[in-house]
């Protein structure tokens, strides 16, 4: 049944259907905080009249920033492959270390094809999304030149199915392609009858394809189809899930993500009517309201409103009145709306976690402000961290080590699993969280020295534990860490550097007291006194 296209169309339709809601409430947060997205689409640029206040886009592309800075950091190995908590359990201290090793050389084979620019742009991209509230991210296999290659889908063209507890287990993504496009993008596909006439005749003409994404018992299908066929392009089946739908928050019961732009939709929505109101009461203040006399000389159609036109009027005064007159509206009014709006645009940064502190200006920085700097980023995201964190490298990495195998750059395939192996995240969020552990650590350990002294802390304090907590913590790399047969060469490179440092002082010691031994052993023995007499 995975592979009926009857069956993946009924199931498309379903949960297109269902993601009907969530698009309207997604299309109005990307209008006001992520305008003009794909301005190609039929309409992108005339909502565009509907922003007056900039304070929503400039939040947007600054969450989407610093939640990449903070998750997976441009530049930076995000993730390292460690045993899994039952492991731990099932075998000795000294394998787990050993085995901890040998995943982290597989994790540095990896690491390169991270760190070539495609993952940095892709997850950018994914962000932007994440901060309306979902994102899809595309591992796709190369060439051999070029093996794995990262791709953020628009959300806008995805819809998701889930099971009965949340999980996603169906994907399908729908665009509207030209027929010289889909053929470029399956050159090995098969296509409908009549498809190579119309790839002559109409190459510009629009078709709607379908990739599809659906989990099975054992793996992942994949389908590619256009709507009107009734057959796969081309299908294939995968070891591990081929796209990560990581979601922002998310409220049981929901398929979808919220993001931080949803949240303040309301303040935003009222901050640009209020900017649009406050420019018209400008612009009235400014340029006025004008009466005329219906029927006299003037012409309001004809009447150019600036400096140095002639008005003819048959009247400037007199019992009547003027011909034409400016009526001025009440003031006062725009320092109202002005606090209004500033209200308005803290609350839709509070909101979006834009609590920068103020920039770097020259003086040097306070200890106060690098910590609150640091607590700043483990309480923006905390609340979704653990959620984005299981929802794109552990499905991220387990697609792309197969991808590498399948290239044969990879030796073995790595199984994957949370309790035997597992994604350990590296980023600078992990480390911030880390820290609250690492002071418990060093407070204890201060502690003990305080209350037992330097002698006795071995007996309630383990140095060698300690410091490896304190490396995990601080996501050191395991090859900088000696493994066990290295730190018994080093100690006894350091005893024996001890030994001839203690020599060499023995000997400048006995050299500094050899005259003085020599006189004392003079005046003991009478022979040698009477002979240094003689002499």
């Amino acid at each position: 049944m995975e592979y009926n296209v009857g069956w993946a169309k009924r199931k498309s339709d379903q949960i297109w259907g269902a993601r009907s809601g969530w698009s309207t409430m997604y299309d109005e947060a990307y209008d006001y905080a992520v305008p003009m997205r794909r301005p190609g689409r039929s309409g992108a640029m005339s909502r565009v009249n509907r922003l007056f206040d900039m304070t929503a886009p400039m939040s947007a592309m600054y969450f989407a920033g610093n939640l990449q800075r903070d998750l997976f950091p441009a530049g930076q190995p995000t993730f390292v492959l460690e045993t899994g908590p039952l492991a731990k359990m099932a075998i000795k201290a000294d394998e787990v270390k050993a085995w901890n090793r040998e995943l982290s050389n597989i994790s540095e084979l990896m690491h390169p094809f991270f760190l070539a620019g495609d993952w940095d742009t892709a997850l950018h991209e994914a962000c932007i999304d994440l901060s309306v509230g979902t994102a899809a991210i595309l591992p796709v296999k190369g060439t051999p030149d070029n093996p794995v290659r990262f791709v953020c889908l628009p959300f806008d063209q995805l819809a998701l199915g889930v099971d009965a507890y949340g999980s996603v287990n169906f994907v399908s993504w729908k665009q509207v392609l030209t027929i010289e496009q889909v053929a470029e993008a399956f050159p090995n596909g098969r296509f409908p009858d009549g498809w190579s006439d119309k790839l002559k005749s109409t190459p510009n003409g629009d078709v709607t394809l379908y990739q599809e994404w659906w989990a099975e018992s054992r793996g992942w299908g994949f389908g590619a189809r256009i709507d009107s066929s009734l057959d796969w392009i081309t299908w294939e089946r995968t070891r591990t899930q081929p796209i990560a739908v990581p979601r922002y928050y998310r409220v049981p019961g929901e398929a979808y993500g919220r993001g931080v732009i949803l949240t303040a939709l309301p303040s935003i929505k009222t901050v640009n009517k209020a900017q649009e109101l406050a420019l018209k009461s400008t612009a009235i203040s400014m340029l006025g309201l004008w009466g005329y006399r219906a029927g006299g000389t003037f012409n309001p159609n004809t009447a150019k409103l600036a400096p140095g036109e002639f008005w003819p009027m048959q009247s400037t005064g007199g019992v009547l009145g003027p011909d034409v007159q400016r009526l001025d509206t009440a003031g006062g009014r725009i320092d109202v709306g002005k606090m209004v709006i500033g209200d308005l645009q803290a609350q839709i940064k509070q909101a979006m976690f834009d609590t920068r502190l103020p920039e770097y200006q020259g003086t040097p920085r306070s200890a106060s402000e690098m910590t609150a700097r640091m607590q700043q980023k483990m309480q923006i995201h905390i609340g979704a961290f653990g959620r984005l964190v299981n929802e794109l490298m552990p499905i991220i990495v387990p697609r792309v080590a197969e991808i590498l195998f399948d290239f044969r750059i990879l030796p073995q395939v790595v199984q994957f699993n949370d309790l035997l192996l597992t994604v350990k995240v590296r980023s600078p969020m992990q480390a911030a969280l880390n820290a609250d552990r690492l002071a418990a650590i060093a407070n204890y350990h201060d502690i003990v020295v305080s209350f037992a002294g330097p002698e006795r802390a071995r007996l309630y304090a383990d140095i060698d534990k300690i410091l490896e907590r304190v490396a995990e913590g601080l996501q050191i790399e395991k090859d900088l860490i000696p493994d066990e047969n290295r730190r018994a060469q080093l100690q006894q490179e350091i005893d024996q550097a001890q030994q001839q440092q203690l020599a060499a002082i023995f000997a400048q010691k006995a050299a500094a007291e050899a005259p003085k031994a020599i006189a004392n052993a003079a005046m003991a023995d009478p022979a040698m006194n009477a002979q240094g007499m003689a002499a």
